[in-house]
């Protein structure tokens, strides 16, 4: 009983201590117990790494380009598409175009899996990046470097097999407002897919800042650049690359975020300056040393995550995101419309106090389930056993009763130490 009261005690410490410094950065489930330093080397990864050169890489880009301007919805596009996936299928993979359709666009994305080996995981990682471009524009760096590298990470991957699943989903509609990621998001969480990372590649191709790459990450997946910051420090002596910590921004990770997934965007610094959006944005503008060492990265983490044991992982049950709520009812399944740059995409809205349920994969003892508004613990809201549930409402701390948007947190903490983090939006209706 004593050694039990000491662990939820530095659970309690570890919390305070993890809310004070960054905030909601604790990652959910597989990331956030990595530890790799001073760790063996797969010596697959070095394999598979050593095989990303300029061959390759400017065999697809070359070849994506050729279909010329990939606006959304149009028949270059289209194409291009179909290009994907039939290259997709001839790698071995499973894969298929979905189309998607809303009141101003349509077009489609290409999904492609390489199925996970372990029969006791249901965890994904989706590696993406998106194929349309500006209506003046080829694309050549927006985003033909990023679906050029995914087309070479699956082309090595293909040839091994790894726990967990991986697939590798290329979206069109982003520059419009990001409707084939919001699209894929939008279902993915509908049909419970547990996504473990989005990792998002757009422009990575022509860096004149060196061997840096951005990751453009928010808060609640911090944990995300760590791991890739590791990573690099793992392969220095395979891959010169430094990761750089910097702003999220509303591109096709974003969506994977609004639905309570942990994402990443991976771009080169200063992305946002000539050739961008500009008919300069062609094929005489890569830089390929960059190039490679940025795809030989990605490809490392994601061969590393698709291998990781899953320690313990907690998701949201109830309430789902996308929905109204009456109290404990879901009243209204909202139809999904991209409200692009709001926040508001996947949000859930209450009318009433609701009681918010998870659901804790572990094989390690449960001490600690602590739920949190806004980052600040609701001690109301700290359990010890099941059920694993609150009603969500404000702690005594707070003066004011909870009323439009919050973020509802939960914290899972194991008997050996580890922990555990997932968080959703809400907004309520009428105050709380």
């Amino acid at each position: 009983m004593f050694r039990k009261l000491i662990i939820i005690t530095l659970c309690i410490i570890l919390l305070t201590s993890f809310q004070s410094a960054i905030g909601h950065s604790q990652s959910n489930s597989a990331i956030e117990n990595s530890q790799i330093k001073n760790s063996s080397f797969n010596p697959d990864i070095i394999t598979m790494i050593n095989k990303i050169n300029q061959s390759i890489l400017s065999g697809y880009l070359e070849k994506i380009v050729s279909f010329g301007i990939r606006f959304v919805g149009t028949e270059n596009c289209r194409k291009a598409s179909e290009y994907l996936n039939e290259e997709f299928q001839n790698l071995g993979l499973d894969s298929y175009i979905d189309s998607w359709r809303y009141p101003k666009y349509k077009c489609q994305n290409v999904i492609a899996t390489l199925n996970g080996t372990d029969p006791t995981s249901d965890a994904v990682i989706v590696l993406t990046a998106h194929l349309d471009t500006t209506k003046n524009s080829v694309g050549a760096n927006d985003d033909g470097s990023g679906v050029a590298a995914i087309l070479t990470i699956a082309n090595i991957t293909s040839k091994y097999h790894f726990n967990h699943t991986i697939k590798f989903v290329i979206f069109s509609g982003e520059e419009r407002g990001c409707y084939g990621s919001f699209d894929y998001a939008k279902k993915a969480y509908n049909r419970n897919e547990n996504i473990i990372s989005n990792i998002n590649l757009d422009s990575i191709g022509n860096s004149t800042c060196g061997n840096i790459v951005q990751a453009r990450v928010s808060k609640r997946s911090f944990q995300l650049y760590y791991y890739f910051k590791e990573i690099t420090e793992k392969f220095g002596n395979f891959i010169n690359m430094q990761v750089q910590l910097t702003a999220n921004t509303l591109i096709d990770s974003q969506p994977f975020i609004d639905y309570g997934y942990d994402a990443i965007s991976l771009v080169q610094p200063k992305f946002l300056e000539y050739p961008f959006h500009t008919p300069q944005d062609t094929l005489d503008k890569i830089n390929y040393p960059y190039f490679e060492n940025v795809t030989k990265v990605i490809l490392a983490t994601v061969v590393e995550l698709a291998e990781k044991e899953i320690d313990v992982q907690v998701r949201f049950v109830t309430p789902k995101e996308g929905y109204i709520y009456l109290f404990n009812i879901p009243i209204l399944r909202l139809p999904g419309f991209n409200i692009y740059n709001t926040g508001l995409r996947g949000m859930t809205y209450l009318i009433g106090r609701s009681i918010a349920r998870v659901n804790i994969t572990t094989e390690e003892e449960i001490v600690d389930v602590i739920f949190s508004i806004d980052g600040n613990a609701n001690f109301e809201g700290m359990k010890t056993k099941p059920p694993y549930e609150f009603k969500i409402k404000k702690s005594r701390m707070q003066l004011f009763r909870l009323r439009g948007k919050h973020k509802l947190g939960v914290y899972v903490c194991t008997s050996s130490g580890k922990t555990a983090y997932d968080e959703m939006d809400f907004y309520a209706l009428k105050p709380i």
